[in-house]
This record gives C-alpha cells, sequence and structure tokens, in this order.
C-alpha cells in the first residue's frame, strides 16, 4: 500500500512539475501507433471495420466493444514499411470472463533506426561552395545547388514507440459497450514521453446491419516528455456502417462497410472532406468469404492509399496477408502485414498437456 501511494504521488509531482516548467501543446499526433499497427485483416479493409464484428485481434483498437466477437485465438502480426527501414510488431489476445462479458490485451511496438540528425551539418555556402565569398544562397539556412551537408559529422538516432491496450466490453441490452485504455511510451533519441488515454466504443447489430460508434481520445490523451512538455491529442468521433449479403448458392457472403471520422482538429494532410470546417476522414472496405475459409480483402482510404489482402481461415489456426500502397515512388509507401492466429486451447492441446 504505500509503495502504491509513492508511485502515484510521484506521478502527480510528474504532472505539477510540467504544469509549471513545461509547455502545453494540442497536437493532432503522437497516438499514431494504435491507428498504424494492427493486424492483416484489418489493415486489408482499410481500418473501416468498426461496425463489423469480425474474429481479428485487431478490431478491438478501432472499437473496445467488438471483443465479444473474438474466440480466444492469440494474433502475431508482423508489418513492414518505408522501403523496410520501420517495422513494427502486435500481439493481441481476449478472454471471456461470462457469456456477456470479455477483456482483450494487445501489445504494440513500432521502430525506425538509423535516422540521421542532419541539425547545424548544412554547409551553406552558396552556390559556389566556397566559404566566405557571399554569393548567392550563402547563410540563408537552405540547402542550394552547389551546397552540401557536413556528412563526416552527422549523427544518427533511433525512435521506438511501445504501446499497451486493455478494454473490457459487454452486453447492454441490444448494444455492446467497451471501454479501452491504452498506455504509450515514445522515445526518440535521448528524449522519452509517457502517455495515457481512453476509448469508449457502442455497437448494435440490426438484423444483418451493424452499426458503430467510438468516442477515440475521450475526453482526451496526454503525453508527458521528460522535458516538461505535454501534448493533449483531442477527441474525435468514429462512424462505422456494415452489411452482410449471403449468396448461399455460390457460397459467398459480402460484407461492405464504411467509416467515418469526425475530428476537431485536421489529424493529417489528408483529410479532404469537409462538413463546416471540420475535417473529416473516409475510409471503405469489402471483405469476400468463400465456405468460410478463403477471403478476399480490399480497402480504399480516403487519402487515395488502396488496400488488399487474403486469408486463409481453419478451427484453430488463421494466416492472412495484406499489402498497402500509396502514392509514393520506388515503394517507399508500401506496407506488407502478415498475421498469424492461434487458438489457445489448440496450443494447450499441443504443448502443454503432452505427457
Amino acid at each position: 500500500m504505500i509503495l502504491k501511494k509513492n508511485i502515484i504521488n510521484r506521478f502527480i509531482l510528474i504532472i505539477l512539475i510540467s504544469l509549471a516548467q513545461g509547455e502545453i501543446r494540442v497536437t493532432s499526433y503522437g497516438w499514431e501507433v494504435f491507428d498504424r499497427n494492427t493486424d492483416s485483416r484489418i489493415s486489408a479493409l482499410a481500418q473501416s471495420s468498426i461496425a463489423y464484428p469480425i474474429k481479428a485481434p485487431g478490431s478491438v483498437l478501432l472499437n473496445p466493444s467488438l471483443s465479444l466477437s473474438y474466440n480466444n485465438k492469440i494474433g502475431l502480426t508482423h508489418q513492414s514499411k518505408i522501403a523496410g527501414t520501420a517495422n513494427s510488431e502486435f500481439i493481441g489476445f481476449d478472454k471471456y470472463l461470462t457469456d456477456s462479458s470479455w477483456i482483450s490485451l494487445a501489445f504494440l511496438y513500432e521502430g525506425i533506426s538509423g535516422i540521421p540528425d542532419t541539425r547545424g551539418q548544412l554547409l551553406d555556402w552558396g552556390i559556389d561552395g566556397v566559404f566566405g565569398t557571399f554569393d548567392p544562397g550563402e547563410g540563408n539556412g537552405i540547402l542550394d545547388e552547389g551546397e552540401r551537408l557536413n556528412i563526416e559529422n552527422i549523427k544518427y538516432f533511433s525512435q521506438n514507440i511501445f504501446g499497451v491496450y486493455a478494454s473490457h466490453s459487454q452486453i447492454l441490452k441490444k448494444w455492446r459497450l467497451g471501454i479501452g485504455l491504452k498506455f504509450l511510451v515514445h522515445a526518440i533519441d535521448e528524449e522519452y514521453g509517457i502517455g495515457t488515454g481512453i476509448n469508449v466504443g457502442f455497437f448494435r447489430l440490426f438484423k444483418k446491419t451493424g452499426l458503430g460508434i467510438v468516442f477515440n481520445n475521450f475526453p482526451s490523451s496526454g503525453l508527458i516528455w521528460n522535458d516538461g512538455d505535454i501534448e493533449i491529442s483531442p477527441s474525435f468521433v468514429s462512424f462505422g456502417v456494415h452489411h452482410k449479403l449471403l449468396l448461399n448458392k455460390y457460397g459467398l457472403e459480402l460484407n461492405p462497410m464504411m467509416k467515418v471520422d469526425i475530428v476537431t482538429l485536421d489529424k493529417s494532410i489528408d483529410s479532404k472532406i469537409l462538413f463546416d470546417k471540420i475535417p473529416t476522414d473516409l475510409s471503405t472496405g469489402l471483405e469476400i468469404v468463400y465456405r468460410n475459409n478463403l477471403f478476399f480483402r480490399f480497402g480504399l482510404y480516403q487519402r487515395g492509399t488502396f488496400s488488399y489482402g487474403i486469408g486463409l481461415h481453419w478451427k484453430d489456426i488463421s494466416i492472412d496477408y495484406a499489402f498497402l500502397n500509396g502514392k509514393g515512388t520506388n515503394g517507399i509507401d508500401e506496407n506488407h502485414l502478415l498475421s498469424i492466429s492461434v487458438s489457445m486451447e489448440w496450443v494447450k492441446k499441443q504443448f502443454l498437456n503432452k505427457n
């Protein structure tokens, strides 16, 4: 009890010192790891599935009320992006408490190494590349033609982001209610920040149509840096809809879906739809299921990035792949994700119950 009080007192002290000495900024970034890092199935659908109760470990990151849809599997996902210079890992699993109450837990990591620090390394000597001639461009702070960086003195650093997401969901009348608590540790070179936030989600099924509503960063998410600065990410609301179409004659199931984010700040330069100057992000997806074993997925983000994927599912094991293609050249915006999900009961049977 004494140790617990000491930890709480130290945390309060850090906040008070930050308020007194640091700078408070309202930002629309900082928590992207919970948006970018998920499993292949969710990514292939352009993360538009907040109203689609699929059995995927990444569902709770979009809508914490969807943990009721999962079925005691542990999912592992590896993602390679930015031409292989950045990698991320995702582990998610859940456990039922009762028939109407579930808990989910997810661990996320994203890392980039070998980032060049070019600050102060510009040889700003003008077009002729000779210091002291005061020709055009010398001393203007811009990399002009004929100028270069002092490559010999450039240092390199890394960025590492760790996230933990815990959610609990249960059924209240005809609605599913979920609350997700997220923790974030962000380290850039020798600087680091620690933060926490809350998501609240709802889901309801109307025959074959699903409706999802999520209050993200409710009421806001905060990140406290070691220098005392505080970054506050305001809340935004997500609405989603999904409809199931059955073609039993062909053994097919079609699942179109859509998600709209209504944000208080323009959280990206790609927010193009404006309702009375409120930035709105839109994403759509389609999943085609053949005999509950073979899955084809397509997605489209508002910024023009398209995604697609394929999945093979059996009773205890599922394998999914996703590909995201952005607008960059030379494959720099291409992301590859590979996910493997395994039933916990199968793992126990294969490895723990053997004599």
